[in-house]
């Protein structure tokens, strides 16, 4: 089973990048929409890490993984 994260990383008011990932995203979201989202994080800034502003965007990805159970518990 496939399953897609957005994984964004932004820098700091000290200098130092945050990553930050939102999971189960749907296979249709565009990287206009996931840049949206980045400026509207940087904009609102309602995330703090550690007390520190989001300043800037570094990067965002979406991150596609394919998990493979090989055992399930009796």
């Amino acid at each position: 089973m496939a399953e897609l994260k957005l994984a964004m990383v932004f820098k700091n008011a000290m200098d130092k990048n945050v990553s930050m990932t939102i999971p189960d995203v749907k296979p249709t979201v565009t990287q206009a929409e996931a840049v949206a989202l980045m400026d509207t994080i940087l904009t609102v800034g309602i995330f703090t890490p550690d007390n520190i502003a989001l300043v800037s965007k570094v990067d965002c990805k979406m991150v596609e993984t394919t998990t493979s159970d090989f055992y399930n518990v009796p």
